[in-house]
């Protein structure tokens, strides 16, 4: 299953040993992200790695670790999409993954439940890739 996947995604799989993580390392799953995701988590990085209590070597290291099992897709094959997605987005800031979503005609992973208040892009949460997987 292709999957676009959000930030705070990625970041929950960072922060701890979760079932967001199991499913991203373990899951078989074909996920992306817009190179937005990581301009967002480098931006965060400090705050990030100051709540993980590690320093950045093993913030790096545990990133990395969860990108090498994810796609990031230059904004390019999804910029004719943004004018739409910025349209549907219910959260201006989160645009650059239903751009995505539509290029790619994929659902999107996100635990923001306002995502979920439009009808053209399917939502899925944590729990709800959970269940996917495990039928």
């Amino acid at each position: 299953m292709q999957v676009v996947i959000d930030t705070n995604v990625l970041i929950s799989a960072l922060m701890a040993k979760t079932k967001t993580f199991e499913i991203i390392v373990f899951g078989d799953l074909d996920m992306h992200v817009p190179e937005y995701s990581l301009e967002e988590i480098e931006r965060h990085k400090e705050e990030l790695r100051e709540r993980m209590h590690i320093p950045d070597d093993e913030f790096d290291l545990a990133l990395d670790l969860i990108l090498s099992h994810v796609t990031v897709v230059n904004r390019e094959k999804y910029r004719l999409f943004e004018s739409h997605a910025k349209k549907i987005c219910p959260d201006q800031n989160d645009f650059p993954f239903f751009a995505l979503a539509l290029a790619m005609g994929t659902p999107l992973w996100s635990n923001d439940k306002r995502l979920k208040d439009q009808k053209e892009i399917i939502v899925y949460n944590t729990k709800d890739m959970a269940n996917l997987l495990l039928d």
